[in-house]
């Protein structure tokens, strides 16, 4: 069986839809994205494909914001978006009998949306209560603060939230005109996962059939990629770090060796970083490995919560394990139990209608077709050690090695990195 065995129809107007039928589901999963996000903004205009997302759900020429809300909590249904650095979502997930009721408010939302300005005022308030809560939890902040520093001014780094400054001086006709560049059939998906009803094709035809919009080119500049230890002081009981590197991108056919290295290293309890920090040594509670590819580049890291005393023992042991990969390798061992380790939570995270949907509206836009989990599969099976070492050798270089700190330090305790 193929999973997921999706099929595709590109409407007259360019805008992309992509359905798996899922026979044995009850719910169905609708999602429409727009490949835009905080990648694709000005310094001026940071912040406003998220404030743009929040706006979506604030009323339309059909609907009051309350009623957009009480539209699908009314047949037990849930309906949410979200902005990341280059995509922007907005989904619903219903049962089956009311599948058209999702896609009439989402398409609504799409096409219909006033973007009062009272309206407008009101959620600008709420934006900027995110940001300061955001603001309270440097544990969140510091990937943030990690991006910026690594990435040196590239638009991919800046917070997807935007600033307290930005977010104020955004009016109306930003909002038009930048949804007029970017929201255009040619840059969106639509996906569809679970008990998809025969009509749907046709019932989502209708809404479209007047839209038109140019092609929206997704190059970005390559980021000029330097090391950096910077530090950001706040007041916090523990301190918050962040030690990367330049990473693999979306498209990168290294991104299935990237995640074995990352697994073993810190992306589960028994990887070698959790291990040696948490469970040996006790200078941690949370530590992990992650990678952020985006479709032309990445950075992967590792994030750290521990305390002022700990700083550079946690730091020096990061590198040592980034200078042993380098050298060794990994394990047999290691690399068999990552690959079923990937397997088993690709797997379990395609579950629902929702993951499915967004799976695939994901596939196609990175890669313009939906990549089978088959086809994944096979690609970790044929990940060697020989490659982890490539891998660890091109990426961990004392060139990119990039560290930042958010804590109640004068100054840190590190002047150097190296592995």
């Amino acid at each position: 069986m193929i999973i997921p065995n999706a099929k595709k129809l590109v409407l007259p107007n360019g805008i992309k839809l992509i359905t798996e039928e899922i026979p044995t589901m009850r719910s169905v999963a609708v999602g429409i994205l727009v490949g835009v996000g905080s990648g694709s903004e000005t310094p001026q205009e940071a912040g406003i494909s998220h404030y743009i997302e929040h706006m979506m759900f604030k009323g339309t020429k059909k609907r009051t914001a309350f009623e957009i809300a009480h539209a699908l909590d009314s047949v037990g249904g849930k309906m949410n978006a979200y902005t990341s650095k280059e995509v922007t979502m907005y989904y619903a997930i219903v049962l089956d009998k009311h599948i058209d009721i999702a896609i009439d408010v989402l398409c609504d939302m799409l096409r219909g949306s006033l973007f009062d300005p009272k309206e407008m005022e009101t959620e600008k308030g709420v934006i900027l209560e995110e940001i300061k809560m955001y603001e309270d939890t440097p544990d969140e902040l510091i990937h943030d603060y990690f991006a910026e520093q690594i990435l040196c001014g590239h638009p991919l780094g800046a917070p997807t939230i935007g600033s307290a400054e930005t977010v104020k001086a955004v009016k109306r006709e930003n909002i038009v005109n930048y949804m007029k560049k970017f929201y255009s059939p040619k840059n969106i998906t639509i996906s569809l996962a679970g008990a998809i009803p025969d009509h749907v094709e046709a019932h989502l035809l209708r809404y479209f059939e007047d839209f038109e919009g140019k092609e929206v080119s997704q190059e970005q500049p390559q980021p000029k990629i330097k090391g950096s230890i910077t530090l950001k002081k706040k007041k916090t009981e523990q301190v918050h770090l962040c030690l990367g590197v330049k990473g693999h991108s979306q498209l990168d056919e290294d991104r299935y060796a990237f995640s074995i290295l990352e697994n073993i290293l810190g992306g589960s309890m028994s990887s070698r970083l959790f291990q040696e920090v948490r469970e040996k040594r006790g200078l941690a509670y949370s530590i992990y490995a992650t990678t952020s590819p985006f479709r032309h580049f990445g950075i992967a890291y590792t994030y750290a919560g521990t305390s002022k005393e700990n700083l550079k023992t946690v730091v020096d042991i990061i590198l040592d394990q980034y200078s042993k990969i380098k050298k060794e390798g990994l394990t047999t061992a290691e690399i068999t139990k990552a690959k079923e380790y990937f397997k088993g939570t690709t797997v379990l995270g395609l579950e629902s209608s929702a993951s499915r949907m967004g799976y695939i509206a994901k596939s196609e836009f990175y890669y313009d077709r939906v990549i089978s989990i088959d086809e994944v599969f096979d690609k970790i099976d044929k990940v060697t050690n020989e490659d982890i070492i490539r891998l660890a050798n091109n990426y961990f270089r004392d060139e990119y090695l990039t560290l930042a700190v958010i804590g109640d330090l004068e100054e840190l305790p590190i002047k150097k990195l190296s592995c």
